[in-house]
Formats: C-alpha cells, structure tokens, sequence
C-alpha cells in the first residue's frame, strides 16, 4: 500500500474513532438510561439492613438497572449475587475502605447514606464499565494492533493535527514510540476535549454545505 493510501485510511479511522466517542453521545447512551433506571428503583430495606436483605437488594438493582438501561440480562448467571459481589470486591470505595465489606459498613450507617450510597456508587461503577467496554470495543473495530505502518500514520495524525490538545511530553516523542497508547491518547486527551468536539461538529456541518 502506498504512503498516501496509509495517510488516507489513518485520517479515516481518526475521525471514525473522534466520531463513535463523542462525550455526548456515551453519555446519551451509557449515562442517561442508568440515571434514569437508578431513579425508578424502589426499594424497603432500612437501616440497619440484615445480611440477607443486603444481597437481595443489591442483586435486584443491579439486574434491574441492566434490564433498565439496556434490555439485556446481565451476565447471564445462576449466581448473580457472586458477581455483583465481584463487582464491589474490585470497584467500590467508600467511608470505611474499599471492597465488598466496606459496602456492607455503608450500608448500615445511616451517616453514611445507607443502602442508597451502596446501590448510587454500583450505579457509578457499572458506567464506568459499560463506557470501557464500548470504548474498547471501538479502537478494537477500527484498529488492527498487527497493522504497524497504520498505527504508526494513526500517531503522526495525532502530533500534527491534535497537537494543540495533546500534551509536551507526548509532542516530543516519535510516533512508533506511541504506536501502542492510541486508545489512552485519544480517549483522554482528544474524544473528551470539548473544544475538539466543538471543532469536529463545526466541521461537520461546513462539509455538508
């Protein structure tokens, strides 16, 4: 393939990539379903709330906010409860540390928030996973990581034409030195810019005139 044919798909897949993980429409498809499922869920477990009751409410939240938000099983499982553990075993944190256990504390201390403060942050964390998921998902679509000369022709897009959002150090480096931080560098320093998306849309509506 020639250079030119390398440059042109490279400038393809950048703006492919730009495009998929606008902020806006993430939040539109992540954020906003589980918001809005997380403000319909009703629950009557007190405070203080008994082991027993703990894990039916956080097991119901959880598959109902996939339900919800999705349309979709989550995890299809015999044990959802042991996931939604899993779940808070590596992702929570809160008043009294990290993990399952200091879930189970907040729970029962009504300073703390409760149960609510528990299901709000599971809420957080599932967005954060379904948002890696899909991001993943894009850069693995549209990248082939065998496919060197492109990711190198990817990198050199980036440093001349999105150098205003990227910082120093990454400016100094040479491409091949970046070919494998494509997805960090794009999804925090570019996707997220609000000025570059700005920019993408201004261009987009110049384009179609």
């Amino acid at each position: 393939m020639m250079s030119s044919d390398i440059r042109k798909q490279a400038a393809q897949k950048v703006k492919a990539i730009t495009s998929a993980l606008d902020q806006a429409l993430i939040k539109k498809r992540f954020d906003e379903p589980i918001d809005n499922a997380v403000r319909q869920f009703i629950h009557k477990a007190n405070c203080p709330i008994s082991h027993k009751e703990f894990h039916r409410v956080i097991t119901e939240f959880v598959l109902y906010i996939y339900d919800k938000s999705f349309n979709a099983r989550w995890m299809a499982s015999a044990e959802p409860l042991g996931q939604v553990i899993e779940l808070l075993e590596n992702h929570y944190n809160g008043a009294y540390g990290r993990g399952y256990i200091a879930a189970a504390l907040d729970a029962n201390d009504t300073r703390e928030g409760g149960i609510d403060t528990v299901l709000n942050q599971l809420a957080e964390i599932i967005k954060g996973i379904e948002r890696q998921k899909y991001v993943n998902a894009i850069f693995a679509v549209n990248i082939n990581p065998a496919d060197w000369h492109l990711k190198c022709e990817i990198v050199s897009i980036l440093l001349e034409d999105y150098r205003q959002f990227l910082p120093q150090h990454l400016l100094v480096c040479k491409p091949w030195e970046l070919v494998n931080e494509i997805p960090s560098i794009m999804y925090r320093y570019i996707c997220s810019d609000s000025a570059l998306q700005e920019l993408l849309c201004y261009q987009e509506i110049s384009w179609k005139r």
